[in-house]
């Protein structure tokens, strides 16, 4: 059974279903009779009836049957889908006179069949850049320059923003989202560089460009403690973007395909809370951080493959780990934008993101227009050196051979450290702190993944360049 867009429950500009079935009950009466009735035969008037009332192409792509709207590339509905089948039943074909039988396995049949036959798996890999707006779809030069023109089925969009571009005569200056802001960082030395990075994070999310970067990164927005701000930014970015275009997927739950299939066309995935119930899978995490092909299926459908186009940012007060630790390509797939101010009682504006969404949207768009251009030139986001040093405390904190190997050996071009040697002491250590013991195998991939020289030549097996440190030296 082919697997009917995996997100029904979003909203749909298909609410007229009712006139585009009178429509296709018209070609069902008026066409030429069927010959023999077959799911083939059916599921190819299926396909002219669905062209014929959505006024051009009809294109099946991961999971789900398209057409244009006049703005965006549009999932139809399930349930219309399958009405669209059932005027069918009862229709004369052959000879004979024979009468098509439909039932919930033949209608499932028809639109497999007809899901291969308008199959376009490629369709959104041609996609054009820029940012679909109400009032057109903007689009950026060399310098990053934006221009809005006119909206096209050939920009391949998925969605559509609530906003209009250029329309504001709003100052940034003096604004609820402007005090967000400044709020969240008072007097942080990192404030600007903070704010131009999430205005970068912005942009990859109304561009839909997150896993394009040449360095594709999560941003994981962390407060230690409360009231700093920061979900309230997440609220923001949420807003920005239509529900179409939004997922709420933890990363605890990547390894689950009933949970990946949500992340399909969504251009920013969120998680208020990272939290501890589970370890993070590196291999899957890193796939949907940089859009390599994964593979998932909701519930009773079949499976679909497609390539993660989300922008993930995740706020959490505290960084969970990775199952087998944090290895480099986990790392350079990472970004922490600290929090560290916990905005006074009297300085906090109730609903002050719903606030922002309501009245100043144009504002929060601009902001994200301004932080596509710069990404667009970089192609990465722009650095922030705290956020170095956290993933640094966070890589030892939740990976115990990293944790040992900071706290256990010392470095130096001459020394050398055999691998039996450094497992006796990590053993020694480890154990000491309570942590569960990898094997010595997994031990040594681990050191060899963080850059470390390995040698195994002349009765020597090791690593150069460090040792296990000496009793009382620190």
């Amino acid at each position: 059974m082919v697997g009917v867009s995996a997100v029904d429950s979003t909203p749909s500009d298909t609410r007229n279903a009712e006139e585009l079935l009178k429509k296709a009950a018209r070609y069902v009466q008026e066409d030429k009779p069927l010959a023999i009735g077959s799911d083939v035969e059916l599921a190819g008037r299926v396909g002219v009836d669905l062209q014929n009332a959505f006024n051009g192409r009809v294109v099946y792509c991961e999971g789900d049957f398209l057409f244009y709207n006049g703005k965006r590339w549009e999932a139809i509905q399930a349930a219309v889908l399958r009405r669209f089948v059932q005027k069918y039943d009862g229709v004369k074909y052959g000879a004979r006179n024979s009468v098509v039988r439909l039932g919930t396995g033949k209608i499932n049949s028809v639109l497999t069949e007809l899901s291969s036959m308008l199959a376009a798996p490629d369709w959104f890999k041609s996609v054009r850049v820029g940012v679909n707006c109400q009032n057109g779809f903007v689009v950026f030069d060399e310098d990053g320059t934006p221009t809005l023109e006119p909206h096209s089925a050939d920009h391949r969009q998925r969605h559509v923003l609530g906003a209009e571009y250029g329309a504001t005569k709003r100052t940034y200056a003096g604004s609820l989202f402007e005090k967000l802001l400044s709020g969240c960082f008072f007097d942080d030395p990192e404030a600007e560089q903070k704010i131009k990075v999430l205005s970068e994070v912005a942009g990859a999310t109304v561009l839909g460009y997150g896993p394009k970067l040449i360095d594709p990164k999560a941003v994981v927005l962390l407060g230690p403690t409360a009231e700093n701000g920061k979900s309230r930014i997440l609220g923001v970015l949420r807003g920005l973007l239509p529900e179409t275009a939004v997922s709420t997927i933890p990363p605890t739950k990547f390894a689950d395909e009933r949970y990946l299939v949500r992340l399909v066309g969504k251009q920013l995935n969120t998680s208020d809370e990272l939290g501890s119930a589970g370890a993070i899978g590196a291999d899957i995490f890193k796939r949907c951080i940089t859009g390599d092909p994964v593979s998932a299926r909701d519930v009773y459908a079949s499976a679909i493959e497609f390539c993660p186009t989300a922008q993930h940012v995740f706020a959490c007060n505290r960084l969970p780990a990775f199952q087998g630790g944090m290895d480099r390509g986990v790392l350079r797939r990472l970004v922490v934008v600290l929090f560290n101010r916990t905005i006074p009682y009297g300085e906090r504006i109730d609903g002050i993101s719903e606030m922002i969404l309501r009245d100043e949207l144009d504002l929060v768009l601009g902001f994200a227009i301004k932080g596509a251009a710069r990404l667009l030139k970089r192609r990465s986001f722009s650095d922030v050196p705290s956020s170095r040093v956290a993933l640094s405390e966070w890589s030892q904190s939740s990976d115990v051979v990293l944790a040992w190997l900071s706290e256990r050996t010392v470095r130096g071009e001459a020394l050398m450290m055999k691998t039996a040697e450094a497992y006796f002491d990590f053993k020694w250590w480890a154990s000491a702190g309570g942590y569960r013991l990898p094997a010595i195998n997994t031990f040594s991939t681990r050191l060899r993944e963080t850059g470390l020289e390995y040698k195994h030549s002349g009765g020597f097996k090791g690593f150069v360049g460090l040792r296990v440190k000496r009793m009382l030296e620190d």
